[in-house]
């Protein structure tokens, strides 16, 4: 197929043919006889500029004619397919091997034919748009492929024309009485008072057609539509709506169908298997709709980095700052410490253990918990912290004790037991009373005085603090 490009200056009716920097052009592109093609009409304005407005036009007419005579047919005609994109106007020439033009042509090779465009807008019947140009047609040496020749239809009255006609609205007038009128809305609803409608062409125009009555019928009462009962009906007979009011005020009752029982489903899982890292993953039944069985393909993870040696090491000691340090537990060890290292150690020493923590791991001997109550006949204290001893003396004894003697004049040894009762059986220890050596030794005991051998005397105000 052919496609003819013709850049056209339209500033008046007479087109004048330009190239694509609006340059006058002297030589005619040149279509051949019976040869499908595309004539492109690339329109522009006096300063080169794509000629705007095209879209405004609802129906094309295009004719080629070697002569200025309207009462003979032209040698082509197009009113069908004719398309505007832009400031381009596509016309297609499916039928070039016309009667008219092989009669034109007659045995010449080719001869100059002047081409006419016209643009209808919607509703008109004379164009809006009119440019007039030439073009080169040659003839042809055989008729392979040309087809039967036929004849171009007349250009009385276009299909064009009876489109733009049919495109265009109508306007429609009411009026109460038949004489004055007042145009109609097409998105509001009649005026009650309106009797009487006209119309007319809303584009061309002309002359109005002949008042019609607009027959007004009664007003109707108000109706009303209420939902009346709904009831489950038998699985598989029919749906029914039956109104039990009445045409005005219907009330309306359903009977709506039960749906069938479906079948109980069920879900099992099936093969689940393992996948490359790269595959996705997948879910798939084996089963049925009702009965699914779900067989999983899940990929493996990626492998993780290469991991390392560690190695744990405990060691023991007297005290939290290490003191008795040692890599075996006793008694008298009562704390311990973990360390972690990424490479073996031969014997661990305390300097390895220089940022470990040391937690206590091993109780007291004799710690006792609970609350203190220390309490005579008179007075009762609790949650005691420490014990003051007045106007007595204190030594050593064996294995941690201390004696206490009162010197006051008159002190019974019942009183003496009164004073030194903590619980009523409870003895000091290093918890309760915060005594007790570095070295985590068991607390001191109350003991009841005894008759001994005066030794060097403390002073006469001694205490025990925690």
């Amino acid at each position: 197929m052919q496609t003819i490009t013709m850049y056209l200056r339209a500033a008046s009716v007479k087109g004048t043919l330009v190239d694509e920097w609006n340059q006058q052009v002297s030589s005619l592109p040149a279509m051949t006889r019976g040869m499908r093609a595309e004539l492109v009409l690339k329109l522009v304005d006096t300063n080169g500029e794509p000629l705007d407005g095209l879209g405004a036009y609802a129906s094309w007419d295009f004719a080629v004619a070697n002569d200025w005579d309207t009462t003979t047919t032209p040698q082509l005609r197009v009113i069908e397919g004719i398309t505007v994109e832009g400031n381009a106007v596509r016309v297609p020439l499916t039928e070039t091997n016309t009667q008219e033009l092989i009669a034109a042509l007659g045995t010449n090779e080719s001869a100059t034919f002047g081409c006419e465009l016209a643009g209808f807008e919607t509703g008109e019947t004379t164009p809006g748009f009119l440019l007039q140009f030439d073009i080169s047609i040659r003839n042809r040496r055989a008729d392979a492929g040309t087809g039967r020749p036929a004849p171009v239809s007349d250009g009385s009255y276009t299909a064009a024309q009876i489109r733009a006609l049919f495109a265009a609205k109508m306007a429609v007038q009411l009026s109460d009485d038949g004489e004055t009128w007042y145009d109609a809305e097409i998105d509001e609803s009649v005026p009650e008072t309106a009797r009487w409608y006209r119309f007319r062409n809303a584009l061309v125009g002309n002359v109005w057609s002949d008042p019609l009555p607009l027959l007004a019928g009664p007003r109707g009462v108000a109706g009303t539509i209420e939902v009346g009962t709904v009831m489950t009906g038998a699985a598989g007979t029919q749906a029914e709506v039956t109104n039990s009011g009445d045409e005005h005020d219907a009330v309306l009752d359903f009977k709506i169908p039960q749906g069938a029982r479906g079948n109980a489903a069920t879900v099992r899982i099936g093969n689940v298997e393992m996948v490359a890292t790269d595959d996705p993953p997948e879910v798939t039944n084996s089963g049925t709709a009702t009965d699914a069985v779900f067989n999983f393909k899940i990929p493996r993870g990626p492998t993780g980095a290469t991991g390392h040696e560690a190695y744990l090491y405990v060691a023991y000691a007297e005290n939290t700052d290490g003191r008795g340090f040692s890599l075996t537990p006793a008694a008298s060890r009562k704390y311990r410490a973990e360390i972690q290292s990424d490479s073996p150690i031969d014997t661990p020493t305390l300097s390895d253990f220089a940022g470990a923590s040391w937690q206590k791991y091993l109780g007291d001997d004799e710690t006792v918990y609970g609350d203190v109550l220390v309490a005579d006949a008179d007075t009762s204290v609790a949650q005691v912290t420490r014990i003051v001893f007045e106007n007595a003396t204190i030594r050593r004894g064996i294995e941690g004790e201390v004696i206490v003697r009162f010197k006051e004049a008159g002190v019974s040894v019942d009183e003496m037991n009164r004073y030194a009762t903590i619980n009523g059986r409870t003895r000091l220890s290093s918890w309760t009373n915060g005594g007790g050596s570095p070295s985590g030794m068991p607390g001191l005991e109350v003991c009841e005085p005894q008759t001994i051998g005066l030794l060097a005397e403390f002073p006469s105000y001694s205490s025990f603090m925690g």
